[in-house]
């Protein structure tokens, strides 16, 4: 039988705390998989899991309040995998759930419409074995709903390794998919941020840069999945809701804003621009524009933010 918890008292539970790199019992990984009505999806994730050539791990699958049979399919195809439910809470909370459950000394997290490539674990482990308290994270092909290999749009050539943090606060480049950490470090961090509608995954990873060194995988780890119900293009709302981010974590870590001035003025004022064209897209008020366009040009003087905030006069 699948071993299950269907609390709903248990949606909040708090982290227990323990040191980083201290040894304890249980499987090596614990891989954390957040899943929402996404059943066949789910179980081809699954599947890729059982595939790994580091076989020293756990999955725990939390169920962000299913209603497409997702419990009965892994109950009866995956009896292994521990099963939790939750009321429809985010993913964000479904991640800490697993997060608070898991017996692994690593914690990976998996999305329920992705798949890890078969040596995914061994390549994300390979750097930790010699630097155990660091975190680790891998890139990804795009693919589509059936599968098929999509064009992968790349931030950057070759991701950095060591102190990521200037390049982190100019790309979001670690994502919750794949990003291999002490689980103790996951819960001294508190985990993410439920708040969150979106930029959860962003805000830990900054918060991780800070604390240690994080090892970039050179070849891709995981195949991402583009369909219907997770394609998300930018507009107004989301990129605020990063540049809120960005600013929280420079609030919380002033010596960050200090010791790479330059690339944060830079950022603040590319996040200003791109709110401007998204705000004149949505035909929201000139003003609001001209505000955003105004900021920009404090941040980083650019020709071309002059020119956009000039015309945004006529």
């Amino acid at each position: 039988m699948t071993p299950e918890v269907t609390d709903t008292d248990r949606t909040e539970l708090s982290f227990v705390t323990e040191s980083c790199g201290t040894p304890q019992s249980g499987p090596l990984i614990t891989i954390g998989v957040s899943t929402y009505n996404r059943k066949d999806y789910l179980r081809e994730s699954l599947q890729s899991l059982q595939r790994q050539t580091l076989q020293d791990f756990e999955i725990i699958v939390v169920d962000d309040g299913s209603t497409d049979d997702t419990r009965e399919m892994v109950r009866t195809e995956f009896p292994e995998v521990r099963y939790i439910y939750q009321p429809n809470s985010g993913d964000a909370a479904a991640k800490n759930q697993a997060a608070a459950h898991a017996a692994g000394r690593y914690l990976v997290f998996n999305d329920s419409d992705d798949l890890f490539l078969p040596d995914a674990l061994e390549r994300l482990y390979a750097p930790l074995a010699a630097h155990p308290d660091n975190c680790s994270y891998g890139q990804y092909l795009t693919i589509d709903a059936a599968g098929k290999q999509l064009p992968t749009r790349s931030k950057m050539k070759q991701f950095p390794s060591g102190n990521i943090a200037p390049e982190l606060i100019m790309h979001v480049i670690v994502h919750s998919c794949a990003t291999m950490m002490p689980t103790a470090l996951f819960r001294a961090l508190g985990g993410y941020d439920t708040t969150l509608r979106v930029g959860h995954d962003y805000k830990l990873a900054l918060e991780l840069a800070t604390r240690t060194h994080l090892h970039a995988i050179p070849e891709p780890v995981f195949l991402r999945r583009r369909h219907s119900t997770n394609l998300s293009s930018a507009n107004y709302e989301k990129i605020e809701l990063l540049l809120n981010v960005v600013e929280d974590f420079l609030k919380r870590h002033p010596e960050a804003g200090t010791a790479y001035a330059p690339l944060v003025r830079k950022r603040l004022a590319d996040f200003h621009n791109k709110l401007a064209r998204e705000a004149k897209k949505e035909k929201r008020a000139p003003a609001l524009i001209r505000q955003h366009l105004r900021q920009s040009l404090r941040e980083e003087f650019s020709l071309k933010a002059l020119l956009r905030y000039l015309a945004a006069w006529l």
